[in-house]
C-alpha cells in the first residue's frame, strides 16, 4: 500500500466528524463500515497493519468527545487567581487576556478601558462572571464555543475588579516580548497601514489591521500572505538553512533551524498553521538528517494526524483547512495541471511552466474551503499569487532582518525598511486594482457540506482524469463531466428551494427573510445586525433582494445602516406617514421607493405576500403559500408568528403541523413550508 498515513488520515477525519455530529449508535455504524472498508483495502493491497486504522477512528472520536466537553455551563460569579498568557487589544478597546487559571482551566478575560491590564506573563486575579462559551445564533454565525475551545479555553469573563501582582518569566513569555518589541519597530519605521500588514505577515499579529485592505487582499486572492503558513515557514527556512549553510555541515545547520523555527511557532503564537508548516518542515529536516527524500503528501498528513490527535477541533478551524488543503491541492493537483498545460503545448520556459501549475493548484484547491466558509472566490487568484510570488521572499526575510536589528539600532533599520515599504506599496496597488475588476469576487454561496464535497470530488475527479492520457483518459473524463454536472444541479437547487423558507434572524433589527425560487423579501429596520443580516444573503448566494419592508421609521443613527442595506435591496418598501423621510434620506441613490398602505400585494410563484398595518403602528407581513397562511407581526422582541389556529411565541420550541409539514423555530432558524 503506498502511504498508508493517508488512510490513517482518512479514518481519523471521519472519527472526529461521527464525534462532533453523530451518536454512539451512528459511530458503531461507522465502525462496521470501516471494518468493511478494511476489509476490502485488504484484499486489495495485502497490507497487513490495515486494520490499524479503525483505532485511529476511535481516537478521533474519543478525542473530539474530550474537547467537546464543557466544564463551565451556566453563569457563575466567581474570584480566581492565574497567570497571563497572552495578552491583545480588541477592536473595541479592551484588553483580552488568556488566564491559566491556578486548577489548569484557562478562560478568556475581556479586562475594560479604565482597569489595569496585565502584562505577559503577570499573576492576575478576578472577580466576575464567569461565563460559558457561546454557540452561533444565526446561520453561519460566530461559533465561539468551537473556536476558543480549539485553543483550550473554557469559558469567559468581563471581571468587575482586577488585581494584578508580579511578573513571572518563561520562555514563551520572553518571546512574546520579543515579538511585542519588534511590533514596535515596524510601528516607528513605517505608516500604520504598511506597520500592520507587516506585523500580520511576519509576527502573526491582526491588530490594527484594515479592514478595507485586507478585504482587497482576499479579493486579490492573496489574503493567505497575511498569516503565518506554509509559504512563510518554508521561505524562511530556506534563507536560515542557506545562511548557516556557509558556517556549519548541513547535518548542525539543520538541527540549528529546526530549533529556530520551533522559536518563531512559539514567538508568533503557536497558531495552527504555524504548528502544521513547523511539523512539515521537521519531517524534511530529519528527512535530511537521515538521508531519506521527501514526500509532501506523506509529510503533511503525518502532520495533521499530529495536530487533530493533540486538538480535534482544528479539524474545523477555516486557517487549519486552507493550508492542508492547499498543500494536498499542490502535491496531487499540479502534476495533474502540468501534465495538461503540456498537453496544450504551454510554454516552459525553465521551471516556469511547473510553477504556473503549482500557483493554479493551490488556488484552486481552496475554492471549496473558501466558497464554504466565505461565501465567494476569487476569480483573479491565480494572477494574483503569480504577482506576489517573486517579491513574498523578500518581504519575509527583510522583515526579520530589519526587526532584528531594530531591536538594538534602530537607524540601521531604517535603511533596509524601504524596500519593505515600497514592496507592501505594490501589494496595495495590485490588489486595488484586482479588486476594481468585474466579478472579482464570484458570489457563490456557502455553509453546504454536500457543494462543498463535490466541489472537492471535481478536484479529485480531475486528478483522476488527466493522470494519463490515451484511451483511459477519454474513460476517465466521461466521470470528471458527471461530477461537474451533479456539482451544478445541485448548486442550482440550493439557490432555487423548492419551498418557501422563512427565516428570523436573531438581531436588534428583528429581520424576517423571506426566500423561494430565487426571489428574496426582508421585512425589519435598520436597528443593528446588518452585517448578519447581509452575511445571511451571501451563504444562499443572494447578491440582490427583491425588496425591504421597513418595519419602522429610520432614526438619524441608523442612516448608514439603511444606505448599506440599499447596496442590495432593488426595493424598498416604506409605510405612508414616513416615506417622505425615507425619499429624503435615500436622495440620489438608484433604488426604487414604494409608499405602502394596508394590503399592498407582492406576488411570486406560489406565494403572495402583502404588508398589513397593525393597530400598533408596525408593518407585519403576511404570507399565503399553497394551502398555508402565515402572519407575521414584527416586533422589537420576537416576531409573533401565527399558522392559521395555531399559535407560536416561544423563541425556542419547534412547532409542527401535518396538514401543512411547517418546521418553526426563531433565532435564526426557519419554516420551511412544502
Amino acid at each position: 500500500m503506498i502511504r498508508p498515513v493517508l488512510w490513517i488520515l482518512g479514518f481519523l477525519i471521519c472519527g472526529i466528524i461521527l464525534g462532533a455530529y453523530g451518536s454512539l449508535p451512528l459511530f458503531g455504524l461507522g465502525i462496521l463500515l470501516g471494518l468493511f472498508l478494511c476489509y476490502l483495502l485488504y484484499r486489495g493491497y495485502k497490507y497487513g497493519p490495515v486494520f490499524v486504522f479503525l483505532l485511529f477512528l476511535a481516537v478521533g472520536f474519543c478525542r473530539v468527545g474530550h474537547s467537546l466537553h464543557s466544564y463551565i455551563t451556566y453563569p457563575t460569579y466567581v474570584t480566581m487567581s492565574g497567570i497571563a498568557q497572552d495578552v491583545d487589544v480588541t477592536s473595541g478597546g479592551n484588553q483580552r487576556v488568556i488566564v491559566r487559571l491556578d486548577n489548569g482551566m484557562q478562560v478568556m478575560a475581556y479586562i475594560r478601558v479604565h482597569m489595569p491590564w496585565a502584562e505577559l506573563g503577570q499573576e492576575i486575579t478576578m472577580t466576575g462572571e464567569l461565563r460559558p462559551l457561546s454557540l452561533p445564533q444565526n446561520p453561519g454565525g460566530y461559533n465561539q464555543f468551537q473556536h476558543l475551545r480549539s485553543q483550550k479555553i473554557d469559558a469567559t469573563i468581563w471581571p468587575d475588579t482586577v488585581t494584578l501582582g508580579e511578573v513571572s518569566l518563561s520562555v514563551t513569555v520572553v518571546l512574546r516580548m520579543v515579538r511585542d518589541r519588534i511590533a514596535e519597530v515596524y510601528d516607528e519605521l513605517l505608516p500604520p497601514r504598511e506597520a500592520a500588514i507587516l506585523r500580520s505577515m511576519v509576527l502573526g499579529d491582526r491588530m490594527g489591521l484594515d479592514r478595507d485592505l485586507a478585504d482587497q487582499y482576499r479579493t486579490m486572492g492573496i489574503f493567505h500572505i497575511l498569516s503565518i503558513s506554509g509559504l512563510h515557514v518554508g521561505i524562511l527556512m530556506m534563507a536560515f538553512s542557506g545562511f548557516l549553510g556557509v558556517f556549519l555541515s548541513q547535518r548542525r545547520a539543520s538541527i540549528i533551524v529546526l530549533i529556530i523555527m520551533v522559536l518563531y511557532c512559539l514567538m508568533t503564537g503557536a497558531s495552527a498553521s504555524t504548528v502544521r508548516a513547523v511539523t512539515m518542515g521537521g519531517v524534511l529536516i530529519f528527512g535530511k538528517i537521515l538521508g531519506r527524500d521527501y514526500d509532501l503528501l506523506v509529510s503533511v498528513s503525518w502532520a495533521g494526524v499530529a495536530l487533530l490527535i493533540y486538538e480535534p477541533l482544528f479539524l474545523f478551524n477555516v486557517g487549519f483547512q486552507l493550508s492542508f488543503v492547499a498543500v494536498f491541492g499542490i502535491g496531487s493537483l499540479s502534476p495533474a495541471i502540468d501534465r495538461l498545460l503540456a498537453k496544450i503545448r504551454f510554454p516552459r520556459f525553465g521551471n516556469f511552466r511547473r510553477g504556473f501549475a503549482v500557483g493554479i493548484a493551490a488556488s484552486v484547491s481552496t475554492y471549496p474551503v473558501f466558497a464554504f466558509h466565505f461565501y465567494g472566490i476569487s476569480l483573479y487568484g491565480i494572477i494574483g499569487n503569480l504577482v506576489i510570488g517573486p517579491t513574498a521572499a523578500i518581504i519575509l526575510v527583510l522583515g526579520i532582518i530589519v526587526g532584528l536589528i531594530g531591536l538594538v539600532w534602530i537607524t540601521g533599520a531604517g535603511f533596509l525598511i524601504g524596500t519593505v515599504y515600497y514592496i507592501l506599496r505594490f501589494y496595495e496597488m495590485a490588489s486595488g486594482f484586482f479588486s476594481g475588476l468585474p466579478h472579482a469576487m464570484l458570489l457563490t454561496g456557502g455553509g453546504n457540506l454536500i457543494v462543498a464535497g463535490l466541489g472537492a470530488a471535481v478536484l479529485l475527479s480531475f486528478v483522476y482524469a488527466f493522470s494519463g492520457f490515451g484511451e483511459i483518459f477519454r474513460k476517465r473524463l466521461k466521470l470528471f463531466g458527471f461530477v461537474v454536472v451533479l456539482l451544478i444541479v445541485t448548486i442550482f437547487m440550493r439557490h432555487n428551494p423548492r419551498g418557501l423558507y422563512v427565516t428570523q434572524l436573531n438581531t436588534f433589527g428583528n429581520y424576517t427573510v423571506l426566500r423561494h425560487r430565487g426571489d428574496v423579501l426582508i421585512i425589519g429596520a435598520p436597528r443593528g445586525g446588518e452585517h448578519v443580516l447581509l452575511q445571511y444573503l451571501d451563504r444562499h448566494g443572494v447578491f440582490t433582494a427583491g425588496g425591504l419592508v421597513l418595519t419602522e421609521p429610520p432614526r438619524r443613527q441608523d442612516a448608514d445602516r439603511l444606505l448599506l442595506l440599499s447596496e442590495r435591496i432593488s426595493v424598498l418598501y416604506v409605510r405612508y406617514d414616513f416615506f417622505e423621510e425615507v425619499v429624503l434620506l435615500m436622495y440620489g441613490r438608484d433604488i426604487e421607493i414604494v409608499r405602502i398602505y394596508d394590503g399592498v400585494v407582492r406576488a411570486a410563484g406560489r406565494k403572495v405576500m402583502f404588508v398589513q398595518l397593525h393597530p400598533a403602528g408596525r408593518v407585519g407581513l403576511h404570507v399565503q403559500f399553497g394551502e398555508t397562511a402565515i402572519n407575521i407581526k414584527c416586533d422589537v422582541n420576537a416576531a409573533h408568528v401565527q399558522i392559521y389556529e395555531n399559535i407560536v411565541t416561544t423563541e425556542n420550541e419547534i412547532f409542527d403541523t401535518r396538514e401543512s409539514a411547517v418546521r418553526f423555530h426563531l433565532n435564526g432558524r426557519g419554516i420551511r413550508i412544502f
